[in-house]
């Protein structure tokens, strides 16, 4: 697998570099291709305002030599270091940086930290982050400052599907990461009824669903349990409640690639973030 960190040479929170560095640490297996990437531009001050450092040098070595010192005192030993270029101060041209390398590397999965505050609850969800997850094509694993995380790889993965054919495509992704990490796989199911269903329809049509997905979850060769939860209350609010019940290490969901108003990739991804101290994995379908 090859596992990039979205890394930042220039982040005064030295302990947010640490806990990171042990978060991939344990998910990282010796098979595994590790690299930290990092996009210099002018919106770091620390740049912009090198005026000692040659032009030449000061959005290339400059900011390599710093990271991968960086790094060495992480003790990251087998991890790669890649700086990339971008005058504009936009964002979202830094973030497109990342996600095209991320594209041209076919990397798999990428660590990311949100701005998670608690007295800043309107910016939990960095424009950083909102932007890696709008237009990332690989697979996200996010973390923030409250998030708590043992070190080693998650035992329980708790998995949101809604049975569509993308729901099926991220649980495909969700077997994958609880066999790399020999985890346990509980999945949630909350059933929505269409119009003009009647009840007895809605619990026949339900049971016929999850049939359908015990018997694909039998030839996994992973271990799993299945959720079906009724209550009328928000998807987030459930799946943190079922977190909570599994003793789950970890919410997957997915989320489509430019499409965050998609079932699971909008507002309930940026809520369970803001209110959970779990990390989560959000799978690119």
């Amino acid at each position: 697998m090859k596992i990039m960190w979205a890394f930042d040479p220039f982040q005064t929170n030295k302990e947010q570099q640490q806990f990171a560095a042990r978060i991939l640490r344990s998910l990282a297996n010796s098979k595994d291709e590790l690299t930290a990437i990092y996009v210099a531009s002018n919106a770091e001050a620390e740049l912009a305002t090198a005026f000692s450092v040659p032009a030449s040098k000061r959005y290339s070595t400059y900011p390599k030599k710093i990271m991968t010192a960086a790094l060495k005192k992480l003790n990251l030993k087998k991890i790669k270091s890649e700086v990339l270029s971008e005058k504009s101060l936009s964002m979202t041209s830094i973030t497109r940086q990342i996600t095209d390398y991320t594209k041209k590397k076919k990397i798999d999965l990428l660590l990311i930290a949100t701005n998670n505050k608690k007295f800043l609850p309107r910016l939990i969800f960095g424009s950083f982050a909102e932007s890696i997850v709008h237009l990332s094509n690989c697979d996200l694993f996010i973390f923030h400052q409250r998030t708590k995380f043992n070190d080693k790889a998650p035992a329980r993965i708790l998995y949101a599907d809604d049975l569509t054919p993308k729901g099926t495509l991220g649980l495909e992704r969700a077997i994958g990461y609880a066999r790399k990490w020999n985890a346990e796989l509980s999945i949630v199911h909350i059933p929505m009824p269409e119009a003009g269903m009647t009840l007895p329809e809605f619990k026949e049509t339900t049971q016929k669903k999850i049939a359908k997905l015990e018997q694909y979850m039998a030839k996994q060769k992973v271990h799993y349990q299945i959720y079906l939860e009724y209550d009328v209350k928000p998807m987030s609010e459930t799946l943190l409640e079922m977190a909570d019940k599994t003793g789950a290490d970890l919410i997957a969901v997915a989320a489509q690639t430019k499409k965050l108003e998609a079932f699971l990739g909008g507002s309930i991804t940026r809520q369970i973030l803001r209110a959970s101290e779990l990390p989560t994995l959000v799978l690119k379908v």
